[in-house]
């Protein structure tokens, strides 16, 4: 923090630094500006407008740890939480990521609240009315002014249709797709700035989380999607009996609006422990984290926001989930990894962790493989030790995604998703059962997956396929076997051998050859010529001295 501080000396502001760096959005700038000093956090951006500090001065945000730093850490929540939706959701995205930010910071930063103030209620009814295209009283039987909830991005109201359905109306906030678009662009920039001219910004893909936070976003601002996402995630817990989804009124949804059929219940956080306790939660618990991992290895499309805040326990007894606006997804190849990294995890497999997440990515070239295993089986091994039976596997693969970092690795996108969805998961398995074993369900459950795949694919064509091949393979081999046992026999065996840029470097053998043979008969007429130098200057010597 000294270090930071001591930047300050500068002969112009560092607001006026930053927007005569970057002035396509000058006023956004200085409002940023002015939101970070309110929290004492303005030495970031002035840490921004140096191009000439040391490697270690550049780590803008990997603070040193002092007790300070947790004051700094909620300090940085709240201005994020002033700044709108786009930091907001920035916010959360940097909570995914413990390569980036101490453990304080992460925490501070998950707990990121987005309440803000309601927008006044005609100017919601103009936006249901002007993206329905039908008055609010041809709409609903009685539309509540008061909203339920408030957030930066949306609010919502309780509603009823004529037809007596109570929903919920979720409506997009006036003016926010265009304050998003403004703080996107100013992200790429500044972010642009970091990674040219900070060692910070290369080194930790700064570019890459903006990216992220622009796909999530655009994601976010189209209520379509997130009617598809839960209409989707419906489907596919329809078989657990313990959770629901609310019902999307398609004909209410629209780019902007969004309405849901009325949840009867409570924030499964504000639930009291006997109240859980009294409904079996311990059932319920296997059910939702059944259902996730059913999400994530089978279906290949799941919830990435599982936290409390986000299950409700409805009236009937069963959590219903909500909010859909980010739902992630793996294809075929990455399901398949995932499997198998989950179940490396949960039977302590530090070097199959290892490999698998290799498997994952495009290995750089100068990656230390042995290096990078030894630390991802001391990672395995210390959350086996330490969790007393329960491990977190949320935050292992977050801290596996730190070590990657820590080894110039690429960290896939679906793996942070995967690593917030299951941290998400963890603290909502902890609030319903805080004694229940995650990682025995979850290495049950992915034994039984990989079981089922394998039987499901030994159906009558493909066993079929499989005797022909191997029947082939026995019948040819004697055969290819006697062959090369003859040719090796009779000194008729040629092995071709070929080197990626063999003829490159044979050409530079080559040269090297030619300055060699070169410089041997150079060395040999120098030598022999000094040979005959000696010889001639005798015979001379003689010549004159006979004629003494």
């Amino acid at each position: 923090m000294t270090t930071l501080k001591n930047h300050m000396n500068l002969k112009t502001s560092p607001g006026s630094l930053i927007t005569n760096r970057f002035s396509r959005h000058p006023e956004r700038y200085m409002e940023i500006f002015r939101v970070l000093r309110k929290y004492k956090l303005h030495h970031v951006a002035a840490e921004f407008g140096m191009t000439h500090q040391h490697e270690e001065e550049n780590e803008l945000m990997l603070l040193d740890g002092h007790e300070e730093e947790e004051d700094h850490a909620a300090d940085l929540a709240a201005a994020l939480e002033e700044l709108g939706p786009c930091f907001i959701k920035m916010g959360q995205l940097l909570s995914t990521r413990p390569d980036l930010l101490p453990a304080h910071y992460i925490k501070a930063l998950s707990r990121l609240q987005n309440t803000v103030k309601p927008v006044p209620s005609e100017r919601i009814i103009a936006i249901i009315e002007s993206d329905l295209g039908t008055p609010i009283s041809e709409l609903f039987q009685s539309f509540d002014c008061e909203p339920l909830a408030t957030a930066s991005m949306a609010q919502v109201h309780h509603a009823v249709l004529h037809d007596g359905s109570e929903v919920a109306v979720k409506v997009q906030r006036p003016g926010v797709r265009q304050q998003i678009e403004i703080d996107i662009e100013v992200l790429h920039e500044v972010t642009r700035f970091a990674t040219r001219y900070t060692s910070f910004g290369a080194r930790y893909g700064l570019e890459q989380v903006v990216r992220e936070l622009e796909h999530s976003l655009n994601q976010e601002l189209d209520f379509r999607l997130e009617a598809d996402s839960t209409r989707l995630i419906g489907r596919q817990i329809a078989d657990f009996q313990a959770l629901t989804t609310p019902t999307v009124f398609g004909n209410y949804t629209s780019r902007r609006v969004l309405t849901l059929s009325f949840v009867h219940g409570r924030q499964l956080e504000k639930v009291s422990r006997s109240e859980l306790n009294s409904l079996d939660s311990r059932t319920i618990a296997k059910e939702l984290l059944s259902a996730y991992l059913k999400q994530i290895v089978i279906d290949g499309a799941f919830h990435c926001d599982p936290h409390p805040g986000n299950i409700f326990l409805a009236d009937d007894g069963r959590l219903a989930l909500m909010d859909f606006g980010m739902v992630g997804r793996f294809d075929s190849g990455q399901k398949d990894n995932i499997i198998l990294l989950l179940l490396a995890f949960s039977e302590r497999l530090g070097e199959r962790v290892a490999d698998t997440y290799l498997d994952m990515i495009e290995i750089p070239k100068d990656v230390n493989r042995r290096a990078f295993t030894q630390d991802v089986c001391a990672l395995v091994s210390r959350y086996h030790d330490m969790s007393g039976g329960r491990m977190a596997i949320g935050t292992a693969l977050l801290d596996l995604t730190r070590i990657a970092k820590a080894h110039s690795t690429p960290v896939p996108t679906a793996l942070t998703l995967l690593g917030k969805a299951m941290l998400n998961l963890d603290g909502t398995i902890r609030v319903l059962s805080p004694e229940l074993d995650p990682v025995q369900l979850i290495r049950d459950y992915m034994i039984n997956v990989m079981k089922k795949r394998v039987s499901g694919q030994l159906s009558p064509g493909r066993i079929f396929a499989w005797v022909l091949d191997m029947k082939h393979l026995f019948e040819n081999t004697p055969r290819r076997a006697d062959m090369i046992f003859d040719k090796l026999a009779n000194d008729q065996l040629t092995v071709r051998l070929e080197v990626e840029h063999l003829d490159d470097a044979v050409e530079s053998l080559n040269r090297a050859a030619n300055r060699l043979s070169i410089s041997m008969v150079i060395a040999s007429i120098i030598i022999g010529g000094g040979f005959i130098m000696e010889a001639w200057q005798k015979m001379n010597g003689a010549k004159r001295n006979g004629r003494h």
